[in-house]
């Protein structure tokens, strides 16, 4: 025999378990885009540097600064705090660091993402294979 208002009842406890479940995964959905996006945002802008490096007087940090901004003011839900640095030398380095949301309590995760490319210098590469494959294959 079933009482009226049991299912009530049953679903007043269990509702708040589901609605935690259900906002904690939304959290770590958003949370794993921004973190796959700022990596992926900060190899571009490592690249994007490294190519800058092959001109004459060519301005790694600010042409690597500049991609990161662009690629950082997208918009992203739930980052607090985005921050980046870009650090060129052989290789370039940039890296994104943001904050989360509070979330349950207040927790908050810190998080980095970092990217790094070696400066490229395309002519001097085509040349080395170029010059690699006349001895291996010879001239054709």
């Amino acid at each position: 025999m079933v009482k009226k208002g049991s299912f009530t009842l049953e679903a007043a406890c269990v509702m708040p378990i589901i609605l935690l479940a259900l906002m904690g995964s939304l959290y770590l959905c958003f949370f794993v885009h921004n973190r796959a996006w700022l990596t992926a945002a900060a190899y571009e802008a490592a690249l994007a540097g490294s190519m800058e490096g092959i001109k004459r007087d060519g301005a790694v940090s600010e042409t690597a600064g500049m991609r990161c901004k662009e690629l950082g003011n997208m918009g992203f839900l739930g980052v607090e705090n985005l921050s980046t640095h870009v650090n060129a030398g052989k290789k370039v380095q940039v890296s994104y660091q943001f904050q989360t949301i509070k979330g349950y309590g207040g927790f908050q995760w810190k998080t980095k993402a970092v990217g790094q490319s070696a400066v490229i210098y395309p002519v001097k590469w085509i040349r080395t294979i170029k010059s690699a494959s006349e001895i291996v294959w010879g001239d054709e």
